[in-house]
């Protein structure tokens, strides 16, 4: 069930910038997935980030752009849900929500922790509202938290 939807993923991917696991799923099965379909897609996903062939980002419906799945649920429209993604445009502009991506996404990802910065710095309303908040290179990061389990 995990290849299906791996191949199903990648394909999607092929024709779409961002892709929704979740209406993938969906357009493969025909239906509604069970909780064990939703697991196995979204383990399919994480191994498509870990090779590298995306991003695996947590976003909300108008963040993913036009054409993705919106949740019908009551207020599932407001709740962020995972997608794939190769599309720089929105790995910039929202950097935090990146969940998994590989060393080779590091410069991009990077890029738009600076330009989360930059917007802050700028803006004396989020400076004031996220004052402790610095953009910390993916490189560094990796090395501080190796650092720190060695440490323990």
């Amino acid at each position: 069930m995990t290849e299906t939807f791996h191949q199903a993923l990648q394909n999607a991917l092929a024709v779409r910038e961002t892709v929704s696991i979740r209406s993938t799923l969906i357009e493969v099965l025909g239906r509604d997935p069970y909780k064990g379909e939703i697991s196995a897609a979204h383990k399919a996903a994480r191994r498509i980030a870990e090779d590298g062939d995306a991003v695996l980002i947590s976003l909300l419906p108008d963040q993913a752009g036009a054409d993705v799945y919106v949740p019908t649920a009551r207020g599932a429209g407001r709740r962020a849900s995972n997608y794939l993604t190769v599309d720089e445009k929105i790995i910039k502009d929202l950097p935090c929500r990146v969940e998994l991506a590989t060393e080779k996404w590091d410069v991009v990802i990077d890029e738009g922790m600076r330009l989360t910065q930059q917007k802050i710095e700028s803006d004396p309303m989020l400076s004031m509202l996220l004052p402790s908040w610095k953009a910390e290179p993916r490189a560094e990061k990796r090395a501080r938290l190796t650092a720190e389990t060695a440490a323990s």
